[in-house]
């Protein structure tokens, strides 16, 4: 019953639904029936939908959710397992995971790229999700599933503001919380909360270099990974120094997660920077991704129009950057 659930909503192309009507114990893994997993059978079933009914965005969705529901597109489809590749003829995956399937399909359509037209739509899709599944490998760290009720609770715990006994001093305004918790996430609070210095004795912090929205947003993710607040990247920016010189690590996780979803042209320079200076790969790797096929981004490191963190991640050497420059000798 869950796989024909799992199977529709990817036939009808809808992201949501599979969030929605997919159980929690779904097994992403398993063939549905008579058909594969679900994301070999998602980009099988794309590949096959010749017609705009459904739009590519809308389709990398589809696919996307699936990989973070916990379908594994290394693990090995099942020996003798059917592929429908074309309406006529069945393809015999021999046990080759979804990977290897799809990058054979790719280099088949790239090998016909000249043709243009559909193969060169088909092949872009499957550079596409090839994209999507080298993400989805990426080292992560392991979520749970936590009843709703514990979240609304520890929300709760974060408005009690009458309780609150540490005042953050920002550029903008006062954020305040409770020493134990911040003591408890973060090693440094809880040097500076327990000192015989001015943070400990009178509990304020003075954080000048940030708005009161960082602030908040840093204290947000602390209790409850959720947040109220109307979202712009140098806030997010903000909040995630914050949580890197706190060192905070769950808190800096989440937060280069969201900066990942926020890199554009406009802001690609600032969160690169950060992502480098603070040495956070995942958000280095999504950065440079985007840097190196954005026509802006390259345009901008052709003419030195980025930081130099930013041109040395995306593989400029400084000797390139400023030509006119002596060499210095080493005697």
């Amino acid at each position: 019953m869950a796989a024909a659930v799992v199977q529709t909503f990817i036939d009808m192309c809808d992201p949501e639904g599979l969030r929605q009507f997919a159980g929690a114990d779904f097994d992403w893994n398993q063939p549905m029936d008579d058909h594969p997993p679900p994301l070999c059978y998602a980009i099988c079933r794309f590949l096959l939908d010749s017609s705009s009914q459904f739009p590519i965005p809308g389709k990398l969705e589809v696919i996307n959710t699936i990989l973070q529901a916990g379908a594994d597109p290394m693990r090995a489809l099942p020996p003798g397992q059917k592929v429908k590749l074309k309406s006529d003829r069945d393809f015999d995956a021999r046990g080759c995971s979804t990977m290897q399937l799809t990058c054979e399909m790719y280099q088949a359509a790239a090998a016909m790229r000249h043709e243009g037209g559909r193969i060169e739509a088909l092949a872009q899709f499957l550079a596409d999700v090839i994209v999507l599944m080298k993400q989805a490998t990426d080292p992560k760290v392991p979520k749970i599933v936590v009843h709703e009720g514990v979240v609304n609770l520890w929300e709760s715990v974060r408005e009690m503001s009458s309780t609150h006994n540490v005042i953050f001093e920002t550029s903008d305004g006062e954020v305040s919380a409770h020493d134990h918790i911040l003591m408890a996430a973060s090693p440094v609070l809880k040097a500076m909360l327990q000192s015989a210095m001015k943070e400990g004795k009178d509990k304020r912090v003075q954080v000048r270099d940030s708005t009161k929205c960082g602030m908040t947003l840093f204290v947000d993710v602390l209790y409850t990974s959720s947040t109220c607040l109307e979202l712009q990247y140098k806030t997010i920016l903000e909040a995630f120094d914050l949580a890197h010189r706190w060192q905070v690590q769950h808190a800096t996780d989440i937060l280069a997660e969201t900066l990942k979803g926020e890199i554009r042209v406009e802001s690609f320079a600032e969160i690169a920077e950060a992502a480098v200076l603070k040495a956070v790969e995942p958000l280095q790797r999504a950065c440079m991704e985007f840097g190196t096929k954005d026509k802006e981004i390259q345009t901008l490191l052709k003419k030195n129009g980025l930081p130099p963190a930013v041109r040395k991640l995306l593989g400029k050497r400084e000797a390139e950057d400023e030509p006119g420059k002596p060499k210095r000798r080493r005697l």
